[in-house]
């Protein structure tokens, strides 16, 4: 009984730290846009991506973040777990076919 409730308490004791330590954005992603196009986080924050495809297969990259995160297939929801270490701005876009050249693509504002 003492080694599960042990790791139980551990649990606990994360989950309700990750929730002040992590910042949790949802995104709705439709035919080459993304809703909203604008993230601001600070410097060193975890940052939690949802996203929620609306139609057709969308994914979310950001290059010099190392963010890749798989395809989202229509009507399902993704998410993606990274760690702002760099401050600036960076674009996010969707990787899928020519989604970006068509416009799927946002701002993520990191401040020091």
């Amino acid at each position: 009984i003492q080694t599960q409730s042990s790791p139980a308490v551990e649990g606990e004791q994360s989950d309700s730290m990750s929730d002040s330590d992590v910042q949790v954005v949802n995104i709705e992603a439709g035919s080459f846009y993304y809703k909203p196009n604008e993230i601001r986080v600070k410097k060193g924050q975890t940052v939690k991506v949802t996203l929620q495809s609306v139609d057709m297969m969308h994914n979310f990259v950001i290059d010099e973040l190392n963010v890749d995160m798989p395809v989202v297939q229509n009507g399902n929801t993704g998410t993606v777990e990274f760690t702002a270490d760099q401050a600036g701005e960076f674009e996010f876009y969707c990787s899928v076919g020519q989604h970006k050249q068509l416009g799927q693509v946002g701002t993520l504002i990191v401040e020091e």
